[in-house]
């Protein structure tokens, strides 16, 4: 069975469905207006960016010229929410691609509804499936496009010639630069503030980590990366080369720590005595101290030091323990930590290439042009998710422009702007996205009614209501979509009020588009859905793979000491923690659409919970490895035999783990495949015993894989309805 509809049965099976769930819709779900993420409001950066949309207008008012000043405040305003995505370079590089896209989209725009009004079906089509098949390209370059059809659309309310259009299009990509520069601006006002912010994050959920080890309710740590990772792979340009490096070093340790924790885990149960479980609790505090050096100013940060220090120096490895290797490990690791920190203040200039340590894990950057022209090709293709979605979104909001055009709907282009907004490539974004902005607006449109009349007569009172409302809409935007729109609706209705558009009239067109843009959206998800179940299996198969590859290495540099670099674990680890957020992101997709075959959301639910067992043993063997005495038998007397069995069963685990992905590509229960237990029981079970590190170890890795086989084999089951 193919991943994606391969027939027309398949695709009046999708329709059946959506026409199926949508006759039950459940309303009372779809109108609750929350969660409300109190805890994800942004005022400080709202302050930042709401700048960089106040000023131009004021700068505007000043000069007497308000409407130039609106033109670049409207293209400060969603290059300000380009500017949300990145870190440091890379979100300079979005709200640029965002500003250049719009001043392009501003220019077609107003001379096209000048020139020839009906070939603005053919733009808006166009740039729908542009904005579609940017998904591919991941949350940053894919919002930076999204905010090129809000130039277009806000351009074809004011025509104009080629030259007015030029003029206008230079005030729009002035705006989204001035943008830009505020963000680089920040680099100068924090300097290494976000970098240690980060890394603290990134100890305090491994002190979290570690208390549940102690707990002894521990299994792998969570898939996502550590928060330190994405800010060091894109620092602050201003950080002292040596405190880059600093923090990196800091960042390898938490790898490194995170693989000893789960060491410990998997030996904590087998320790009668309880010291596993202190020692380990113990560490967990440590972690917490590193965490809150790190998150404290140069001052404190030097107390907290001296505090971590005088701990760790009574902190003892448990004797005779069978987890003492991991927890030797751990306590070196946590030195190591401790004299990093040590060094981060003093850190100045540049570090000499002999003190960066060997195999030293800088992280990638990220991807370039030619990555980029790479991905959308080979998205191209609607068989995929993203060119799927690029041809649903190109057609309908071409068929909505078209349906303006013709019905002369007054102020139509917000419904088609609601339609680039609000439809996406899948079931959950779409219907709540296209209810909260339902709703937002229609309270926002009322506010802005309002807030206009009251900030009359002078214009100063106007770009006053405008900073206030468009920085509460930044600060909001992750808090609840709802909340966003109802203040985003209320400064565009005050903004079209500055250029000469009656707010009232604004307020009522807005309204009433946005709720025809969002029904047309949600028709249209319904008539050609994407159902996750489609497209989970492909994720998952990459998860089978991506841990097979992961751990069939671990075993083979276990059995064959430095065949293996260790630049390469890491890079296998990596991509199996990838695939593993993918995968927990699918199921939770799974979970928000009706039941639809072949993948449910009660399989995918039993394979991340077995892969997640596979990841907790894969970790500990990593450990195991970067021990300082990893499984000393192997390579003593009779050592070359434990080696070609710990290869042996390395070799079947990357032989079973490509029969379990082939299974989910073709939703088949997998064929005969090798025994896996009979290999590990061999490598247990010979004359002289294993190391005793080693073999629950292995045990660990072969029972989840025997469960995710198990779990295929029983199949996909969909609920009845």
């Amino acid at each position: 069975m193919s991943t994606e509809p391969g027939g027309p049965s398949r695709e009046h099976s999708d329709l059946r469905s959506a026409r199926s769930y949508l006759g039950r819709f459940q309303w009372q779900r779809l109108l609750r207006l929350g969660p409300f993420r109190w805890r994800a409001a942004a005022p400080w950066r709202a302050a930042r960016v709401a700048v960089g949309v106040v000023v131009p207008l004021a700068v505007g008012s000043a000069l007497g010229h308000l409407e130039y000043g609106a033109f670049a405040s409207l293209g400060a305003l969603p290059a300000g929410f380009a500017s949300f995505q990145g870190v440091t370079r890379s979100r300079v590089a979005a709200v640029s691609a965002a500003s250049v896209g719009m001043a392009v989209s501003t220019f077609v725009g107003a001379t096209t509804a000048a020139a020839v009004p009906w070939l603005l079906v053919v733009v808006v089509s166009l740039w729908g499936y542009l904005i579609g098949l940017a998904v591919c390209l991941g949350p940053r370059l894919s919002v930076a496009a999204v905010q090129w059809p809000v130039a277009l659309l806000i351009s074809i309310g004011l025509p104009l010639g080629p030259a007015e259009a030029a003029l206008r299009a230079c005030l729009v990509l002035a705006g989204g630069l001035f943008q830009g520069a505020l963000v680089a601006l920040s680099w100068a006002l924090q300097k290494g503030d976000p970098e240690r912010a980060a890394l603290s994050a990134s100890y305090r959920s491994l002190a979290a980590y570690a208390g549940e080890v102690a707990a002894g309710r521990a299994g792998a740590p969570p898939s996502a990366a550590f928060p330190g990772r994405d800010r060091l792979a894109d620092p602050n340009p201003l950080l002292p080369e040596a405190v880059r490096l600093a923090c990196i070093d800091l960042l390898e340790q938490a790898e490194r720590i995170r693989a000893s924790l789960s060491a410990l885990g998997v030996h904590v149960a087998g320790d009668p005595s309880g010291s596993a479980d202190r020692f380990t609790a113990g560490a967990g505090r440590a972690l917490g101290l590193t965490a809150d050096a790190l998150g404290s100013g140069r001052a404190e940060r030097a107390e907290r030091l001296r505090e971590l220090d005088r701990y760790l120096a009574e902190l003892k490895a448990p004797s005779g323990a069978v987890a003492h290797w991991a927890a030797e490990s751990l306590l070196g690791q946590l030195r190591a930590v401790s004299r990093i920190l040590g060094r981060l203040d003093t850190a100045r200039g540049r570090t000499p290439p002999g003190d960066v340590p060997s195999g030293f894990p800088v992280p990638a950057p990220a991807g370039g042009l030619r990555w980029t022209v790479l991905t959308l090709r080979a998205n191209l293709t609607p068989a995929g998710e993203a060119g799927r979605h690029a041809v649903r979104l190109a057609v309908v909001a071409g068929l909505a422009e078209l349906m303006v055009q013709a019905t002369g709907l007054y102020e139509g282009r917000w419904v088609v702007l609601t339609i680039f907004l609000v439809l996406k490539p899948d079931y959950n974004s779409t219907v709540y996205r296209s209810v909260h902005r339902a709703i937002g607006t229609a309270v926002g449109a009322g506010l802005g009614a309002a807030v206009a009349e009251l900030a009359h007569p002078g214009p100063a009172g106007l770009v006053v209501a405008a900073g206030i409302t468009v920085a509460a809409a930044y600060a909001l935007f992750d808090v609840n979509y709802a909340l966003y729109s109802c203040f985003l609706t209320v400064y565009i209705v005050i903004l079209l009020d500055i250029l000469g558009f009656a707010a009232e009239t604004t307020a009522t067109a807005r309204l009433v588009d946005t709720a025809i843009g969002a029904t047309l959206a949600l028709i249209a998800f319904s008539v050609w859905p994407t159902w996750e179940g489609l497209a989970a299996q492909e994720k998952f198969a990459r998860l089978m793979r991506a841990n097979g590859r992961y751990a069939t290495a671990l075993l083979r540099e276990l059995a064959y000491p430095g065949r293996v670099k260790a630049e390469r674990l890491r890079t296998l680890q990596a991509a199996a923690r990838r695939a593993r957020t993918d995968a927990e992101a699918s199921t939770a997709r799974l979970a928000d659409e009706p039941a639809h075959p072949p993948l449910t959301p009660a399989v995918a639910r039993a394979l991340v919970a077995a892969v997640t067992r596979l990841a907790h043993a894969e970790l500990a063997l990593h450990a195991l490895i970067a021990s300082p005495c990893p499984c000393p038998p192997i390579g003593q007397e009779g050592g070359g035999q434990d080696a070609e069995r710990l290869d042996a069963l390395g070799a079947a685990l990357d032989v079973t783990m490509t029969s379990l992905a082939g299974a989910l590509r073709s939703m088949r229960p997998p064929g005969p495949l090798p025994p896996l237990r009979r290999l590990q029981e061999e490598f247990r079970d010979r004359p002289v015993p294993p190391d005793v590190h080693l073999t629950p170890i292995t045990d660990d890795v072969v029972n989840a894989v025997d469960t995710l086989t198990a779990v295929l084999r029983r199949g996909p089951v969909v609920p009845a309805s």
